[in-house]
């Protein structure tokens, strides 16, 4: 017998759309009722388009009657691999190549020449330059720092997992955005095991202003996530950090990851 070929996003989308079809094959508006997701987040859940997030599969998995602690060591093993292979990838293209020549100068003096003749052909003519871009809209729905971004499917069609890093050997740290809502929330998944009994702390803050974060704290759970941090119109960078117990012994989950919100 051949050995089973390694797991893949398009394997779990398959796999997940066999639960759905066993169930009884449900249209994603029963579904979106049922497990309180977006019709887009399920689709792309099933599509393949990406990886889940792992409270939208717990959510599909359970309104499916599937093995929700089979599913969830599936989507982290994925969710892992995803992280690094982002690393190497980064680490690559980060690598300096040799040296090379610089045409810069040259190229620089050109359109400098150039822009000082269309600079004095605009001042003639008594046009205007074009006006700076303003800083980002307001979100485009209503939302709320302290909600949870996770029962709020207006803030879900449009959220990406914009910053993943492992912390400490097992953990996964994120940082989740939503441009919809102008909101940011932090989530950490541990894989160590030893959830049963031990508590999990994770915290999503701005930089320099630790004054406004949002966190949670929860004991015996595998995956936990703060409430959205909602924070509109403004250039920012918003970390995610935390911690974890481990019987007698507290383990710091730091550095802070962070990403930079749209201005």
């Amino acid at each position: 017998m051949l050995p089973p070929l390694p797991d893949s996003v398009a394997h779990f989308s398959a796999d997940l759309r066999a639960l759905r079809k066993s169930a009884g094959d449900p249209i994603l508006e029963a579904l979106a009722t049922r497990t309180g997701r977006g019709r887009t987040a399920l689709s792309n859940a099933f599509r393949g388009t990406e990886l889940p997030t792992r409270d939208t599969l717990v959510a599909i998995v359970k309104a499916l009657d599937g093995d929700e602690d089979a599913w969830v060591k599936r989507w982290t093993h994925l969710r892992l691999a995803a992280v690094e292979s982002s690393s190497r990838d980064e680490a690559i293209t980060s690598r300096p190549g040799p040296p090379r020549r610089s045409y810069w100068p040259t190229v620089l003096v050109g359109v400098l020449c150039l822009a000082v003749g269309f600079g004095a052909g605009v001042a003639v003519r008594g046009r205007t330059p074009a006006p700076r871009p303003t800083a980002s809209a307001p979100p485009t729905v209503e939302a709320t720092s302290g909600e949870d971004p996770w029962s709020d499917p207006n803030c879900q069609p449009d959220v990406v997992p914009a910053n993943s890093g492992t912390r400490a050997d097992h953990y996964l740290v994120e940082v989740f955005w939503s441009e919809t809502c102008q909101a940011a929330w932090g989530q950490i998944t541990r894989f160590d095991g030893a959830y049963t009994g031990n508590t999990v702390t994770v915290t999503v803050f701005r930089e320099h202003e630790l004054a406004i974060q949002q966190s949670n704290t929860k004991v015996g759970v595998q995956s936990i996530h703060t409430p959205m941090l909602v924070d509109p119109g403004r250039p920012q960078v918003i970390c995610v950090t935390g911690n974890a117990q481990v019987g007698a012994a507290n383990i710091d989950l730091g550095p802070p990851l962070c990403m930079r919100a749209k201005s």
